[in-house]
């Protein structure tokens, strides 16, 4: 049978060697060996053939007499004894097909609860594969006004009628994403509340004349007099073509010459593209759930860490899809959270939900834009 050991070995020389001899005596194959370096030094990953009678309890018992510590041992199949880089280029062949799989594909490249940097590295690159794989397929051609370069500019009372033009030309499901709650229509007044919010401001992009993208950055006086939320809304038509970033970068940059020092963003688990769009920014970042939404958190300056939120952070989880019935990875105590736009439902801590209503037309919650 084979089996998967990850252990600590002794830091001195020869430590590899003790353990290798003790296995040799108990007629233990070693296989393969792969060695990860960590914060707390050399971390050993081998695959073994052992005869009947032997378990993960006694091959962890054989692990700390050869002077191990820490010891994982797993059963696993024959298909591990392929080199470490021809896995994961297997992973990506399936993930062509299937993006969201990436969850499933890191489960089974890692196999361990606890990642050692170099498997967190690792995991980082698959999941931007998976992300612009799945962009791909997010984006959708429907009809748009012009076909020009947009313009981004910032908004004013007066682009009311044509920011809620551009919210009849919305998809059903981007009109959701956006505020959280159906919205059959934009009334004209929620529509001047958007395009000029009280302390806050908008940005819109324009295209012969029609609005087609806005994003939105409003004070939420309950996370603080320095900081607002902000939210994007681009036209189907348009999506999938960077718009939303240009048009997050912008606002945040304007609601920090507002004197905001952290912007948050409330964003559904399944909005994989927005989420997408908030790591794009390369700010630091921290997520956590908010009910059934992910709050995610952006500093804008050294004083407004958003660590300092007290909210608890998130168990991290290499995902973009949503979330699977099989136990989660977490990270070794010890090891510093990451700073991250990306979680997956089942991966957060459950929190207090936060009051906040819709209004009639549904663009409100809880008084915030």
């Amino acid at each position: 049978m084979l089996w998967k050991i990850r252990t600590e070995l002794a830091d001195r020389p020869g430590a590899l060697a003790e353990l290798a001899a003790r296995c040799g005596a108990d007629d233990i194959n070693i296989l393969s060996l792969e060695v990860f370096t960590a914060e707390s030094g050399a971390v050993d990953e081998l695959v073994v053939s052992a005869g009947v009678g032997w378990t993960a309890d006694s091959l962890t018992a054989l692990a700390a007499e050869a002077g191990c510590i820490g010891t994982t041992v797993r059963p696993c199949q024959a298909d591990v004894l392929s080199d470490a880089p021809t896995r994961y280029l297997r992973a990506v062949l399936r993930m062509i097909d299937d993006p969201m799989s990436v969850d499933e594909e890191l489960g089974n490249l890692q196999g361990f609860d606890e990642y050692t940097p170099a498997e967190w590295a690792r995991a980082d690159v698959l999941v931007e594969i998976a992300g612009r794989l799945a962009e791909r397929e997010d984006a959708q051609e429907g009809p748009r006004p012009g076909s020009g370069v947009p313009v981004l500019r910032t908004a004013t009372v007066d682009d009311a009628d044509a920011v809620v033009a551009m919210h009849e030309r919305c998809s059903y499901e981007s009109r959701t994403r956006r505020y959280h709650v159906p919205i059959p229509k934009l009334t004209a007044r929620t529509a001047r509340h958007l395009s000029a919010p009280a302390g806050g401001v908008s940005v819109v992009a324009c295209v012969d004349g029609a609005v087609i993208g806005m994003a939105t950055a409003a004070p939420w006086e309950e996370l603080g007099t320095t900081t607002m939320e902000v939210a994007v809304l681009v036209e189907d038509g348009w999506q999938g073509q960077g718009l939303g970033l240009r048009l997050l970068r912008q606002v945040v940059g304007e609601a920090r010459a507002l004197g905001a020092d952290r912007v948050v963003c409330m964003v559904q688990p399944e909005n994989h593209s927005m989420l997408r769009t908030l790591e794009r920014l390369r700010m630091r970042s921290r997520v956590v759930r908010d009910g059934d939404s992910l709050m995610v958190s952006v500093a804008l300056s050294d004083q407004s860490l958003s660590h300092a939120v007290d909210r608890p952070s998130v168990q991290y989880r290499h995902t973009r899809a949503t979330p699977s019935h099989r136990p989660q990875p977490t990270r070794s105590a010890g090891q510093p959270a990451r700073e991250h736009a990306l979680a997956a439902l089942s991966a957060l801590e459950p929190i207090a939900d936060r009051a906040g209503a819709a209004d009639r037309d549904g663009a409100d919650r809880g008084g915030r834009p």
